[in-house]
């Protein structure tokens, strides 16, 4: 055999063999980048179930906290059909339409008057570990007291609502305290001896304070319009400033009537007299 064949079958086979070699590199190669895949994978998957099991957390919580919501509004309903059950209507009865915002009143069956109202906004207000509900309740109630020129005693949502909007911390003031020269001086709130005005929140330091019960920086004036026919439970039918909001639901609870409606309603009314909420 010449010598050429057995140089060219000697090559073939060192070709061969870098060949397989290659093949065997590039085959691991191929296997380790897969791992490295199946691992990147595999902490995708993790960081996925992760952030599911966390929202499906959150969704858990949310429903529970809406279930008590609902177990709520379920026991409100029973007691306020139980209060309609218990009383009997009087000859003349007011009427509050939640869904209408509006108010009417009958005598002896007969309809005598009607009027847009403004009403609950049925929205939440959270401070800590409280919810306060902003709802105008539903169910059968009297007319406990009738006043003129009512004077508004904001209750703390009021002031707890005002910082929040505005990004401060609430403080309370108690009688004895300087919070900043800030003191309880016979009915006032004074701040180094003179009195804070009245009607309007007071700020210090970055928190809205709440003035103590009884002090005049706690009444606010006009603020419910010149008539209130009060429900009981700080619930009750007024006047109100923001003539352009009556028709919407956005009171705190309360059902607001224009002034001169509240006036007329005021002066048909009796104290004992029926309201149905509905």
């Amino acid at each position: 055999m010449p010598r050429w064949i057995g140089l060219l079958g000697s090559w073939a086979l060192l070709v061969l063999g870098i060949g397989l070699a290659t093949y065997a590199v590039a085959a691991e190669a191929i296997t380790i980048s897969d791992a490295q895949k199946l691992r990147r994978v595999r902490a995708i998957d993790e960081m996925i179930a992760g952030k599911l099991d966390e929202q499906l957390a959150q969704v858990q919580a949310s429903m529970q906290g809406k279930q008590a919501e609902v177990s709520g509004l379920e026991s409100e309903v029973a007691t306020s059909e139980q209060k309609i059950g218990e009383m009997e209507d009087t000859s003349f009865v007011i009427t509050v339409s939640t869904t209408e915002n509006k108010v009417y009143a009958r005598r002896d069956g007969k309809l005598v008057f009607e009027a847009v109202a403004s009403t609950g906004k049925n929205s939440t207000l959270r401070q800590g570990g409280r919810t306060m509900v902003f709802r105008t309740p539903i169910g059968k109630f009297k007319v406990l007291s009738k006043e003129k020129d009512p004077v508004w005693v904001p209750p703390d949502w009021h002031f707890i609502e005002q910082a929040q909007k505005n990004g401060l911390e609430v403080v309370r003031l108690e009688r004895g305290q300087n919070i900043g020269g800030l003191y309880v001086q016979g009915k006032d709130v004074v701040r180094d001896g003179v009195p804070m005005p009245e009607g309007r929140e007071i700020v210090q330091g970055g928190a809205v304070i709440i003035p103590p019960i009884g002090t005049r920086q706690r009444q606010f004036p006009h603020v419910l319009g010149t008539h209130r026919l009060n429900l009981g439970d700080g619930y009750a039918l007024h006047g109100t400033q923001q003539v352009s909001q009556l028709g919407q639901s956005v009171s705190h609870g309360c059902v607001r009537l224009h002034n001169n409606d509240i006036a007329t309603l005021y002066e048909m009314a009796s104290v004992g007299d029926t309201v149905i909420i509905y």
